[in-house]
């Protein structure tokens, strides 16, 4: 995500938590050889230790877990058959800045994406200035690679673009979300979708799906930009639904807002979507956890269950650095059809139920 970087009608019925023990938690267990076995299959956050832009795939038992790399130079991936043995797990270096003709710097937040039998990793680089970012595809046929280098993905208009997520809906259609500058000028991030030819070739021109305009979503403290950003895709129920960060990383509101619009319904037409009037993700102060954002979805081993990872701080003033750590929560879908992601961070100290299909870990 960057260091620095229309709203629609309120959601009628929009669930941002609820009160009690939350999706997937369960009282540890103590005593015994079975109560050794279940505490197998309990974990704390942050489950995947420290930090930032988090992805997660799960694929044939196996965990896939990328994320920004410390001085955003070069892209790794973890494999794991647990979610409680993922943050240890080797790392494999799939990419490095500049290879194949790539940008040399600020490789930002990939997602791994598993497209028509083929692997993807969707990131953005630059040439060392950050007006210069830029989307990049890579491409294998093995998580693990090796990956080849797809190019730039260009946005139209070709303006600084960070954050790439694609979808594909059932009828085979790819979409991407994207955060992007309206112009050449930096001061508002917003969130915009374009139909792909290819999982690598943006077709037609882009839509604004979503700019920073409610309170919540406006925070920037003596910072002059306004931001929503990592856009995050998921389909179910015959909806999809669009989680993205908003206000700056860099503040305690920093936090998850959600834009919904029915699958059959024209996507490229900004009136086909809704944008929820409050965050459905919030810092939890009461927990110290602040600016839980730049999620990812992911389904359990098994496919029973959704899940999402992000990151958060505990400093109270925010932070855009590496002082933050990986979390994950289930996330429940409401009678409304709606995810339902909690409010807020389920406290460090709560323990949860690794996901369905998990064999957990010692």
């Amino acid at each position: 995500m960057s260091a620095v970087a229309a709203g629609a009608a309120a959601l009628l019925g929009l669930a941002l938590g609820t009160s009690g023990t939350a999706a997937g938690s369960a009282a540890a267990p103590s005593g015994g050889p079975a109560a050794a076995s279940a505490q197998a299959k309990m974990f704390t956050n942050p489950v995947l230790g420290p930090g930032q832009d988090p992805s997660v795939v799960t694929y044939r038992g196996w965990y896939y877990f990328t994320q920004s790399s410390p001085n955003a130079s070069y892209i790794t991936i973890r494999r794991s058959r647990s979610i409680k043995s993922l943050a240890a797990a080797t790392k494999t270096v799939v990419w490095t800045a500049g290879r194949s003709g790539s940008p040399c710097c600020d490789w930002w937040a990939p997602e791994l994406h598993h497209i028509d039998g083929a692997w993807y990793i969707y990131t953005t680089a630059d040439n060392g200035n950050n007006d210069n970012h830029r989307l990049q595809v890579l491409q294998a046929s093995d998580p693990l690679g090796p990956y080849t280098y797809k190019g730039q993905l260009t946005t139209p208009g070709g303006d600084w673009s960070i954050d790439p997520s694609p979808v594909q809906l059932p009828d085979g259609q790819l979409y991407l979300f994207w955060s992007g500058w309206p112009g050449s000028t930096n001061g508002v991030q917003n969130i915009y979708i374009a139909r792909l030819a290819n999982p690598w070739t943006v077709t037609g021109p882009r839509t604004l799906l979503s700019t920073p305009t409610y309170p919540w979503e406006t925070q920037s403290g003596t910072v002059g930009v306004k931001v929503n950003e990592s856009p995050e895709p998921i389909v179910h129920g015959g909806k999809v639904f669009v989680t993205y960060s908003a206000s700056g990383c860099w503040t305690p509101d920093y936090a998850l807002g959600l834009l919904s619009a029915s699958a059959t319904a024209n996507l490229m037409d900004a009136s086909s979507w809704q944008k929820s009037s409050q965050p459905v993700l919030a810092s939890n102060p009461s927990a110290d956890i602040y600016g839980p954002a730049s999620n990812g979805f992911f389904t359990s081993p098994d496919g029973h269950q959704t899940w999402m990872v992000f990151h958060a701080t505990n400093d109270s003033n925010g932070n855009c650095g590496l002082e933050r750590d990986v979390y994950a929560q289930q996330v429940t879908w409401g009678a409304n059809g709606f995810p339902q992601l909690g409010g807020e961070p389920v406290p460090m100290t709560e323990p949860l139920r690794v996901p369905s299909g998990d064999p957990g870990a010692p």
